[in-house]
């Protein structure tokens, strides 16, 4: 064969036909393959210098100068008219709860020791009436309701008066709406919770197996009373002798429409602690042809102490995972967080502690920070900082001896966020000169909750508390979680990985607690979808700007109008219509959260909604 031929037909003893590259092509081919390489290798390494991993991107797009000073005026000092609240009863929780309330819908809060006091100017009466049921344990003070009622305040009744004195007296079973008292105390087999009122629909809180049993966490032993005519029941206990469609159950959430008003009744002590924003501002919807109030639409997923970057625990890990606390971070906890974050569409945030145990000898491994921060980038995703820790290291040792490396590591990251394990160090934490960059505090999920969910640390700190851990989801967790929701269009479920680097029983273990979280998380979530899943940086600016603006609304036959005051590119609000349904908006735009309800997303000051023409909601009352 001629040597100018591309390859050299030879033939061996089998009689195939071998077929052998010309060095001509063999330079071609070659010099494609290192191209192909050198523009892989420059693709990698221009992501790396664009996409600028070091740096926490929500440190200027989250940002907003807001602070405590812009919230909208406290109770009395606004000169645009709002909703006026009053309360009246000697539980500190209850003020607390409305109070709270007042802040977030933009009311005007306003407390007195007496009823007479609120009725005394009868051109100046208040829009609610919120009082401790012990009240209308006095003829008196039934009066001056039944004249509140008939004037038009709305009334809520929190906590009400002892079974034998509204067994006896016909007046106050009127004015609740209660025809009789069937047992002065019952225990209940479990609670229904009615869709429509709060978000999330229709749920049934009754332990169905012994798995379920840990879950029981509800008051279930409650006075036993049988609402009349003209009454709408949110909430009943549920027994096992008593028929759901006999209208015999034990009312827990009630609403009694009387011709000018109603009265809301709430038989326990739901609105003692952070659940009752919810459930005022549902009461509210069922008392007019619409509701409209501020949200801050955020839901954050915080993964508390992870990842460390120190060697430690190694022999428990092997025992365990049979792998070290590095692999097992990287390889099985990385992975697990990313598939939930993916299935619910979340941002995550990390809050990163270099090491655990202050007092080994193991310190923090470098060149993984940044390891990390590339994953987080790549995800949407935030890093911050945690005072978690293993060896009771207090804050301000930990900060100090966590300087350097965060220098050395992560020189240009701003991190914006703090985790604080011990609420009860919140005041070294703002006063620590080392966390000067902290915009926001995220504290773990507290056996206490009459705190308000969102608030100021101080002027330029805000603070927000968890809402579920994550592992954990019992009957009252999930009831708080829709009244949260119901309120504030917001959630912060705190998930702390601290547990799973040191494990001290099976049920620490990874493997069960990333298959329990994977299903509340992804399950319990899936209701929210339609609110934004945010970092806490962003979470944070949204926060600023909820307390910051103002609103007002008027309505004409089907149309909307909502004025916004203090509007910094976007401000959110949930919408109740009842049975209506958006025609046309203008100013902004709106995405259905279920049947009645709709997240309204404000664009500029002026916005005006038009409705449907269905016929509004009616509310029932007695008739002598």
């Amino acid at each position: 064969m001629p040597a100018e031929k591309i390859a050299d037909a030879k033939r061996d003893g089998s009689g195939k036909e071998n077929v052998m590259v010309s060095r001509r092509n063999f330079a071609t081919i070659t010099i494609m393959l290192v191209i192909l390489l050198f523009m892989f290798q420059f693709t990698g390494v221009m992501k790396d210098k664009l996409s600028k991993y070091g740096i926490n991107e929500y440190q200027e797009s989250a940002r907003t100068e807001l602070t405590e000073k812009d919230m909208f005026p406290a109770s009395g000092q606004s000169e645009q008219k709002t909703a006026k609240v009053f309360y009246a009863g000697q539980s500190e929780k209850t003020k607390n709860t409305v109070k709270w309330w007042c802040t977030y819908s933009k009311r005007d809060f306003q407390t007195a020791d007496s009823l007479n006091v609120i009725m005394d100017d009868e051109d100046d009466l208040p829009d609610v009436l919120v009082l401790d049921g012990t009240y209308l344990e006095n003829r008196e003070n039934i009066n001056a309701v039944s004249d509140a009622v008939e004037n038009g305040v709305n009334v809520v009744v929190s906590g009400l008066p002892d079974a034998d004195e509204i067994e006896k007296n016909n007046s106050l079973r009127k004015l609740l709406g209660i025809r009789y008292v069937e047992q002065k105390e019952v225990t209940l087999e479990g609670i229904h919770l009615f869709a429509g009122f709060l978000l999330g629909g229709e749920v049934i809180y009754q332990a169905e197996d012994e798995e379920e049993e840990k879950n029981k966490d509800m008051d279930l032993t409650v006075p036993w009373y049988v609402t009349g005519e003209g009454t709408k029941s949110y909430m009943v206990g549920m027994l096992e002798d008593v028929r759901p469609d006999s209208g015999r159950q034990p009312a827990i959430i009630w609403r009694n429409g009387l011709e000018n008003a109603c009265v809301f009744c709430v038989n326990g002590d739901y609105l003692e602690d952070n659940s009752g924003i919810g459930i005022l501002d549902a009461m509210m919807a069922e008392a007019s042809s619409f509701e409209i109030y501020p949200v801050v639409n955020a839901q954050n997923l915080v993964i508390a102490n992870y990842p460390g970057f120190a060697s430690e625990n190694e022999n428990n890990m092997e025992k365990i995972y049979s792998q070290s606390q590095k692999a097992l971070f990287r390889e099985i906890i990385w992975p697990s967080l990313v598939s939930i974050e993916r299935k619910i569409d979340a941002k995550l945030t990390c809050m990163m502690t270099p090491q655990f145990d202050y007092n080994d000898e193991n310190e923090p491994r470098e060149g993984e920070v940044a390891y990390y921060l590339k994953l987080l980038k790549e995800e949407y995703g935030e890093a911050g900082l945690s005072s978690g820790n293993v060896s009771d290291t207090g804050l301000s040792e930990k900060m100090e001896q966590d300087e350097q490396f965060w220098k050395r590591e992560a020189p240009d990251y701003g991190f914006q966020s703090l985790f604080l394990e011990n609420e009860n160090e919140l005041g070294d934490a703002l006063e620590n000169d080392k966390l000067g960059g902290i915009r926001t505090v995220v504290t773990p999920e507290s056996q206490t909750y009459d705190e308000p969910v969102i608030s100021f640390a101080k002027e330029n700190v805000t603070l927000q508390r968890a809402t579920g851990d994550g592992v954990n989801h019992t009957f009252m967790d999930d009831f708080r979680q829709r009244c949260i929701q119901t309120a504030l269009g917001y959630s912060n479920t705190v998930w702390d990985l601290l547990v799973a680097a040191y494990p001290e029983k099976k049920a620490d273990a990874w493997e069960v607690l990333s298959k329990e979280a994977a299903s509340n998380i992804c399950t319990y979530q899936k209701p929210y979808m339609v609110f934004d899943e945010t970092t806490l940086s962003k979470s944070d600016q949204r926060i600023r700007r909820f307390f910051a603006l103002s609103y007002s609304v008027e309505s004409e036959d089907n149309t909307i109008s909502l004025h916004v005051d203090g509007l910094e590119e976007q401000a959110w609000f949930l919408l109740h219509t009842g049975s209506r349904e958006i025609e046309e908006m203008h100013g902004g735009s709106f995405s259905a959260v279920e049947d009645g309800v709709y997240l309204i997303c404000a664009e500029n000051d002026e916005v005006t909604i038009r409705l449907n023409e269905e016929e509004e909601k009616q509310l029932f009352f007695y008739e002598d």
